[in-house]
């Protein structure tokens, strides 16, 4: 009788083990928490309910903008007089599940004021760059897009990561990006980190680069085609602080044409 109730106490303890390691699993495969960073929370629709840049001189010499949900509500018909605006990128996607969720509202708005739009993608650590890149196809409208797609590669989402781990995640999403859109993706980062994590590997490709104190100056005979010089632009019809984007000198939309 002794040995049967340790047998069952035995089996009991399994069960829960078992139990234990197929949840973890789970979660590692699922990954719930993905729903429920930063770039899932959502405003009220009305947000901004005052222009929080209000004061600061508006901005002047750019050639485009790009934008997500951190806009919050954006007053398309005051943007859409807007006649420095060349170019839009709008935030689609983040890792292998998020999407921003002002996404499609924006892209019918900036559409419908007459704006070039391209969509880009936030790469993050976690998941291949393969796999990433079919959230990002999943939740794009190929017949809506304008210019390239565009991902963004940069610290806050790579954090942790080796430079061999980096090029490969960022060359299976451009790798899958050109086999469906027929052509490359803009690569965006800062110009300190294409010089740690990308070069020369990554030289072949349209840049986007950030640089907030001067024009970027890149390895060897390598050019940047868009820079984006501020985060702190003040365009009138957000209220928000937004990315501000030059075209490099002899480049135009069109060659960013998709």
């Amino acid at each position: 009788m002794a040995r049967r109730r340790k047998k069952r106490k035995s089996n009991w303890w399994i069960g829960w083990v078992v139990c234990l390691v197929l949840l973890l699993a789970a979660l590692y495969y699922y990954r719930p928490w993905e729903y429920f960073e930063e770039d899932i929370f959502v405003q009220d629709s009305q947000w901004p309910h005052k222009d929080e840049t209000a004061g600061h001189p508006f901005s002047r010499g750019y050639d485009g903008i790009d934008i997500s949900h951190h806009q919050g509500r954006i007053h398309w018909n005051v943007l859409s007089k807007n006649r420095d605006i060349k170019l839009v990128y709008v935030k689609a996607t983040q890792g292998r599940r998020k999407k921003d969720p002002r996404y499609h509202q924006y892209v019918k708005e900036a559409r419908k004021a007459g704006f070039k739009v391209g969509s880009y993608h936030f790469l993050h650590k976690g998941s291949s760059g393969k796999v990433q890149f079919e959230n990002f196809s999943r939740v794009v409208d190929r017949s809506k897009q304008d210019i390239l797609p565009m991902v963004d590669v940069e610290d806050d989402g790579t954090r942790g990561m080796s430079r061999n781990e980096i090029q490969k995640c960022l060359r299976e999403f451009v790798t899958e990006a050109k086999a469906y859109y027929g052509k490359s993706p803009v690569i965006y980062c800062s110009e300190a980190y294409y010089k740690k994590y990308l070069t020369p590997e990554f030289d072949g490709y349209y840049l986007f680069i950030a640089n907030y104190s001067r024009k970027p100056v890149l390895p060897g005979r390598v050019k940047y085609d868009l820079w984006q010089y501020s985060k702190k632009g003040r365009v009138r019809g957000i209220w928000t602080w937004v990315d501000l984007i030059r075209l490099a000198p002899g480049r135009s939309v069109s060659d960013l044409k998709l």
